[in-house]
């Protein structure tokens, strides 16, 4: 039963809603199989709880969850569990015998079996929407306490990637060195812009609206001329095939695919796969004169793609599909068919979706899916709900992990704020009553609410003077010990997924938030991780206090994700701007005003150090070691960008060997990894620039600019044997690695 009241607070009405009955919250209990016993329909008590909980866990949904009473609901749900999984359709469901029991014990065991403390199978779309409403609660808190929250105010990403190539040899194509897009782990794809085989470029192009010509009309009506001027496209919108080995015979081969997005190139599979947003449509490319469309899958309703990884002949996506409340949140889709070929669509059914054990507010289902890039079938599948969105996605030879900002996890240490910051005001009796709050069998943020609410309610008795006072003295006492719990109030869950089975193998969570995916490190046997703490909570936010950042290591077992060693307090009032971690070695570059470079030494987990230091004008918002502890940094000093080598050879004493300024105010890199290029053959890297390409050799760790190609079109470089082309929407152009003159041109 509810009880909907409705609360006037200090000029704020808000609806509140007291959750009353056996089960609150809408949490079900685990399967409890040594209770099970016979039980027939009209029974009450433990063996009808125990078998309640054993078919939610089995995936048969009961809306009212485990009640302990044998009703219409559990009939239902043992008929479809008799009809499934025994294959006894005339079962009529209203008792529940040895050969069932046996049977549920037995599906319950497969069905849960391996997943990690914290989270368990949904019951029902009834009980999943019950934590998606449990978000109503959170948007609440804020309306009632207004003297909590002046305003909300929002802050700029910052992003900064770093780094890792690889390349391989092509024994089967024209070129025997073939470059590949610059990613986090080698062997591992990312998608972007532009792919090769060795023998083909595929370029994506975006179509472009920018270049003024006078229009064809010669005049006006009264005889004046036209001055009005036409954007005509500068290329068209697609993706363009190159053949473009040997480069001297290099030309176009094909434009018939249409659509453009982020690439990846399935080699063995011969199949190029196009992020054509909000399609992902794939083309065998055994002839790349003549691509041939295989498969097309749109993503499903309030779905988007976070991440797409290749690896081993699998294409691994990462879904996240928004919830609302009042919408049935599951089965899950997050990926259709549109297309005849293949069945296609992914339909993933509650008994199926991982939940957190503990009710939170979710307000989106994650779904990390297994594809077949020949055909767009989903081998396997992983869906887990959230209450944030996956920030940062990391994956290495056998593992993938989520990184999602938990925006509602600070309740609990909010509780215990509040209950200080209104003490000196509130009544005695008032006080009394919000430690009671505290205790109730209410979520985090319903106590957080409840109690809120108490408080406002008694202070409506003051004036408006001193209510004024009062809030500010409040909104003061909460901004002090956001600094003293800062991490407790920002948090981020880490979740390990084995590629192989696609599950929970493990769950933790960590203060602060990433940067982006290289904050994130496998190693042996170790998971390294960089945050910035403070400044970004949602209260932080609504109390206006920007806090303190600081900047924390922390090193986890990667068997159960648990505590090994931290290193904390780096960049006192900074934040990440860039991270790297190359074996026992840690790179971080933290900012605000200058830019400290930190060598840390991670050899043992459980006691890494900070061992070096550097600070130095502007930042580094991009990583890359050279080899030789020799690290190139790609970011900018004031308004310009600026390269600069760091010779690391003594770890205590970090050194910026050589440096270089651009006359440039912005290079992609500085957001995108992939517009990077390294080639240690010829000791050169490439970047692009507002104004063309860049390509600096680092020989000896000296920088010095060795090619230049003007254009502000230009996006990526490969190099194919000793051939680098530079690639932009409207040109290619070939550069000999050997002598840096321009062997050719094509116009796209």
């Amino acid at each position: 039963m509810r009880i909907f009241t409705t609360v006037r607070v200090v000029g704020v009405t808000c609806a509140v809603v007291v959750a009353l009955g056996a089960v609150p919250q809408g949490v079900h209990a685990a399967c409890n199989t040594g209770s099970l016993a016979q039980v027939s329909y009209g029974q009450s008590g433990v063996a009808v709880t125990a078998l309640q909980g054993c078919l939610i866990d089995a995936g048969y949904d009961i809306p009212a969850g485990p009640t302990g009473y044998y009703g219409a609901q559990t009939v239902a749900a043992v008929r479809a569990f008799y009809t499934g999984a025994l294959g006894m359709p005339t079962w009529d469901g209203r008792s529940v015998g040895p050969q069932g029991r046996a049977s549920l014990v037995t599906r319950v065991g497969a069905a849960t079996g391996g997943a990690a403390v914290g989270y368990k199978r949904v019951g029902s779309a009834t009980e999943f929407s019950r934590y998606v409403a449990e978000r109503e609660a959170v948007d609440k808190v804020i309306q009632v306490s207004p003297m909590l929250a002046p305003g909300v105010r929002t802050t700029e990403a910052l992003s900064a990637p770093a780094a890792a190539m690889k390349e391989r040899a092509v024994m089967d194509s024209g070129a025997t060195r073939v470059s590949e897009t610059t990613v986090q782990v080698a062997g591992i794809d990312e998608p972007d812009i532009v792919k090769t085989d060795g023998d083909a470029l595929y370029v994506s192009r975006e179509g472009w609206w920018g270049r003024a010509v006078p229009m064809a009309e010669p005049a006006l009506q009264d005889g004046a001329a036209d001055s009005r001027i036409a954007m005509l496209p500068v290329s068209a919108e697609g993706v363009t095939v190159v053949d473009a080995y040997p480069p001297q015979d290099m030309k176009v081969a094909s434009e018939a695919i249409p659509e453009s997005g982020e690439l990846l190139l399935a080699r063995d599979a011969q199949t190029l796969v196009v992020f054509a947003y909000p399609s992902i449509v794939a083309y065998n490319i055994a002839d790349p004169a003549k691509p041939v469309r295989t498969w097309t899958r749109a993503l499903g309703e309030n779905t988007q793609l976070t991440a797409a990884r290749l690896y081993g002949g699998t294409l691994y996506l990462v879904t996240s599909t928004w919830l609302t409340t009042g919408t049935v949140p599951c089965p899950v889709v997050p990926m259709l068919r549109t297309d005849t070929s293949t069945t296609g669509e992914v339909r993933i059914p509650c008994a199926d979706v991982w939940v957190p054990e503990r009710i939170e507010p979710l307000d989106r289902t994650i779904t990390v899916l297994a594809v077949d890039p020949r055909s767009g079938e989903a081998t396997r599948s992983l869906a887990l709900a959230s209450d944030g969105e996956v920030g940062t996605v990391s994956m290495f030879q056998g593992d993938l992990y989520l990184a999602s900002a938990l925006p509602t996890a600070p309740y609990d240490a909010l509780r215990d704020m509040v209950l200080s910051a209104y003490a000196p005001y509130v009544s005695v009796a008032t006080h009394a009553k919000m430690q009671r709050i505290a205790g109730y069998d209410l979520s985090a943020a319903g106590r957080v609410q409840e109690m809120l609410l108490a408080a406002e309610a008694d202070l409506a008795r003051l004036s408006a003077d001193e209510r004024m006072r009062v809030g500010n003295e409040v909104a003061n006492a909460m901004r002090n010990a956001l600094a003293s719990r800062k991490r407790e109030l920002e948090r981020t869950r880490i979740t390990r997924v084995p590629l192989a089975t696609l599950s929970i193998a493990a769950v933790a969570t960590v203060p602060g938030t990433l940067l982006n995916q290289f904050s994130l490190d496998e190693y042996e046997d170790t998971v390294r991780i960089a945050v910035t703490v403070g400044g970004r909570s949602w209260w932080q936010w609504s109390l206006w206090s920007d806090g303190e950042t600081e900047n924390d290591v922390y090193v986890l077992g990667k068997q159960d994700l648990a505590m090994r060693g931290s290193i904390q307090g780096l960049g006192l009032g900074e934040r990440v701007y860039a991270a790297r971690f190359m074996g026992d070695r840690g790179y971080l570059v933290t900012f605000r005003q200058i830019d400290p470079f930190y060598v840390l030494d991670l050899s043992d987990p459980a006691s890494p150090k900070r061992v070096g230091e550097l600070k130095i004008p502007g930042y580094s918002a991009y990583l890359e070691p050279l080899g030789g502890n020799l690290v190139l940094g790609v970011g900018r000093e004031g308004s310009g960008v600026k390269l600069s080598v760091f010779d690391v050879s003594d770890p205590a004493t970090p050194v910026e060997r050589s440096k270089y300024l651009l006359k440039e105010t912005w290079s992609e890199v500085e957001s995108n990894h992939h517009a990077f290029l390294r080639d240690p053959d010829h000791e050169v890297v490439f970047l692009p620039g507002g104004n063309g390409g860049y390509v600096f050799s680092y020989t000896n760790g000296n920088l010095s600019l060795k090619a230049t190609v003007s254009g502000w079109s230009v996006k990526r470089a490969m190099y194919l044997d000793d051939y680098l082309y530079v690639i932009g929407n409207e040109t290619i152009t070939v550069l000999d690695e050997r002598t840096w003159k321009k062997v050719n041109t094509l116009a796209l």
